[in-house]
């Protein structure tokens, strides 16, 4: 799949299914860096993915020391190119407060999905 290189990072986009709604969220980041992948909630809101009771809320501290909230929930599916992974924990909170980042997709799908960056050719390829 093609990755768009804008303002010195790596885009792409990332199917979610959660409770029977899907929805492609653009302009997530393919982030080597990031441990584990983030999404707005911002993003995915207008399908039902909210805080809820039950949900983990956890804590990190971002680039410079800065301190973030997110909750974790498990979604149905979720889906880069032809490529999908069922019943999985992702994290939700905020990146970006301007609101043009909608998540980082981090080392833990990267590494499940057994994805290859090709930066010549500006390719994802994904070998779940």
């Amino acid at each position: 799949m093609n990755m768009n290189f804008q303002d010195g990072l790596l885009f792409t986009s990332i199917q979610i299914s959660f409770r029977g709604s899907t929805k492609v969220i653009e302009n997530v980041v393919i982030d080597t860096g990031a441990a584990e992948t983030i999404i707005s909630p911002d993003a995915v809101e207008d399908i039902g993915i909210f805080a809820e009771l039950e949900d983990s809320v956890n804590s990190f501290y971002g680039v410079g020391g800065s301190l973030h909230n997110f909750f974790s929930k498990n979604v149905e599916k979720i889906k880069l190119g032809e490529v999908s992974l069922e019943k999985i924990k992702m994290d939700f909170g905020v990146i970006d407060p301007k609101g043009y980042i909608n998540g980082l997709l981090g080392l833990d799908l990267l590494m499940k999905l057994g994805a290859v960056i090709d930066l010549k050719k500006l390719l994802l390829t994904l070998d779940a």
